[in-house]
């Protein structure tokens, strides 16, 4: 049982994303998103790197059945959008499996069945093309990218509505107590709200304006 695995989920991802800029850190990965409303995924990263194909065209998946029961799957395909890096067969396996979700600096195809065994896929889009034979998955468990986030195996991947954020593993710590004391500041101030007190008042008692700035 991963106790702060546990103790994020808890969280809304907006509180976090507070979190990471009140530490000065950047975990944000612009551009990718869910493709569907609902999902709210938390795990640790299962890493995998594409390249273009080479004369010996590789693998596009077979890595599926080696990843650990809450991981989240993070693709990294370049953010190439013209090839796919995750399809129906994919997903069934990754649910059947309980991985948490999947996470693409690319596309998905298949979207049916995501949709209908409610599996959490967050990517750059939907495009129907294959990437066999255009893609190879070169390595496994290795430092990736999604976009401008460096993603290393076993950090804490975050998705929900919202879209998608990184917690490094050695600042997660620091990065759960500020945004639990976040999340909790901005409840007090919604039960004040919705006592009567003005929104501006309740605010300055709480320090609203002092919850995203950076910590000296």
């Amino acid at each position: 049982m991963d106790e702060t695995v546990q103790a994020f989920a808890k969280l809304s991802i907006a509180a976090v994303s507070d979190a990471l800029d009140s530490l000065g850190l950047h975990g944000t990965c612009h551009g990718i998103a869910p493709i569907t409303y609902g999902y709210h995924m938390v795990g640790r990263a299962y890493t995998v790197k594409y390249l273009p194909v080479a004369v010996d065209k590789g693998s596009v998946g077979d890595y599926i059945d080696e990843v650990p029961r809450g991981s989240v799957v993070v693709l990294d395909n370049a953010g190439r959008t013209d090839c796919t890096v995750w399809g129906d067969i994919l997903t069934a396996v990754a649910h059947k499996s309980e991985i948490a979700g999947t996470v693409i600096d690319g596309v998905c195809r298949d979207v049916n069945r995501s949709l209908e065994l409610s599996y959490p896929i967050f990517s750059r889009g939907k495009y129907m093309r294959t990437g066999k034979e255009r893609v190879d998955a070169v390595a496994v468990n290795v430092p990736i990218s999604l976009g401008d986030v460096q993603v290393r195996p076993g950090d804490i991947v975050f998705g929900a509505d919202d879209g998608v954020l990184v917690i490094h593993q050695e600042k997660e710590k620091e990065i759960l107590a500020t945004a639990q004391r976040i999340e909790e500041k901005e409840e007090y101030i919604r039960k004040e709200v919705l006592k009567g007190t003005p929104l501006k008042e309740a605010r300055r008692m709480h320090g609203y304006h002092q919850l995203q700035s950076k910590q000296m």
